[in-house]
């Protein structure tokens, strides 16, 4: 039995009336999300966002945690304000990103060499999931060791999630049931350093939240568009935050491949700050202003040449994070982008500039579309308030919810084991 870090919740979440939290601890901003889940979907019903200081968080990860709880802190008192103390949520969820987060896309082909000619019982099905499961934590612990340098008991597994399972070439939502020799099964897995965990732990802790799980950001991402339970949706999501870009490859409903990079927002705000000798906070409001089209246009044009030059850099870094997915042989040719750096104009032109079909196996030029949160599957919006690009990460952790409650609901299978 491998004890996972995705708890399997004790209540019944899928009631509709059990407030919880979605907490995207951001390099730039907090951003958290109060909502309910029932049978349909999610429901959102509170959305907070607090800006972080420069000096709280480095390429996605907590560099000075005091900070970062006294806005986690705000954040959640804005969450909870004028809630009457019986409505308070117990249970959070939290994203993870950065360039130490391993995940990886794992199909294992599986035979019952014993009564493969008799139907698949529970108590088989869950043999072989425990069985699967103990030698990708192995694996992936061994993968990441050699990463980092780290030893295996300094990471952690934060959740192995089943995409997909196939009996004799057949797609089911459970083995129970089906004879058959050849048993395929999907699964995403995702590791980090202990540290980054224990820091995130530590923040709930102190708001007195159940830790549900900690999920690889990408990989919830990518599991939220309305179209991810399609057996033949294929895209990249591209998340770019402030401290990191997070990318997600899907190929035929599954997620094939993850990669995360430490160039996000933060970079070009600080090439801003060199150029007009200005300090940090400066810079990234001239940013935001160049992204809304408030500058006076001389101003415009002296922060389009650093935005459009780092906009430059930032593609050919997400060329090699791409040209690395070697078990693709073909990208998809759609490409989803969400995230706050999304919204400098200049990352899309550097986009539409790229020449895809010589640098990398595209059959075809992608298209680029943004990430918005009416393409959100199964989310309600009764906040009025989720309507940016960067709101999606937070949005994308309680689907995550959804779908393990859902899952767990409606399979008969124990994927804890």
């Amino acid at each position: 039995m491998i004890n996972l870090p995705f708890k399997k919740s004790k209540v019944n979440l899928l009631d509709g009336k059990k407030s919880i939290v979605a907490l995207d601890i951001g390099t730039e901003s907090v951003k958290s999300i109060l909502f309910t889940i029932d049978q349909s979907g999610v429901s959102v019903n509170r959305v907070s966002r607090i800006q972080q200081q420069p000096h709280a968080m480095r390429s996605g990860i907590i560099t000075n945690l005091d900070t970062v709880l006294e806005n986690c802190s705000l954040s959640i008192d804005e969450l909870l304000n004028n809630l009457k103390e019986d409505e308070y949520p117990k249970h959070v969820i939290t994203g993870i990103a950065g360039e130490y987060i391993q995940g990886v896309s794992i199909v294992v082909n599986y035979q019952r060499e014993e009564n493969f000619d008799k139907e698949v019982t529970k108590k088989e099905q869950e043999k072989i999931i425990a069985q699967i499961k103990s030698q990708i934590a192995a694996d992936g612990k061994g993968d990441l060791s050699q990463r980092t340098g780290l030893r295996g008991e300094d990471i952690e597994i934060l959740h192995i999630t089943p995409t997909g399972l196939e009996i004799g070439g057949m797609p089911v939502n459970t083995l129970v049931g089906y004879k058959g020799q050849d048993v395929r099964l999907h699964f995403y897995a995702s590791f980090a350093p202990k540290t980054y965990t224990e820091a995130l732990r530590k923040v709930a802790n102190n708001l007195n939240f159940n830790v549900l799980g900690i999920v690889s950001q990408p990989f919830a991402v990518a599991r939220a568009h309305s179209a991810g339970e399609n057996s033949n949706f294929s895209a990249i999501f591209i998340d770019i935050g402030g401290g990191t870009t997070d990318v997600a490859i899907v190929k035929d409903g599954n997620i094939a491949e993850t990669q995360m990079f430490a160039f996000g927002g933060r970079v070009f705000t600080k090439e801003l700050a060199k150029l007009t000798d200005s300090d940090f906070r400066h810079a990234e409001q001239r940013k935001i202003k160049y992204s809304n089209k408030e500058l006076p246009r001389e101003v415009s044009r002296q922060v389009q040449k650093v935005m459009y030059s780092t906009a430059n850099l930032w593609m050919r870094t997400l060329k090699v994070a791409l040209a690395s997915c070697e078990d693709i042989d073909i990208l998809p040719s759609q490409i989803y982008l969400c995230g706050g750096g999304a919204l400098l104009p200049d990352i899309k032109e550097a986009m539409l500039e790229f020449p895809w079909k010589k640098d990398l196996p595209f059959t075809v030029v992608p298209k680029i579309e943004m990430f918005t949160p009416d393409l959100l599957g199964a989310v309600t919006d009764n906040s009025g308030k989720l309507e940016n690009v960067y709101d999606i990460t937070p949005a994308s952790l309680a689907k995550f919810v959804y779908d393990m409650e859902i899952d767990k609901a409606k399979f008969d299978i124990n994927w804890d084991a």
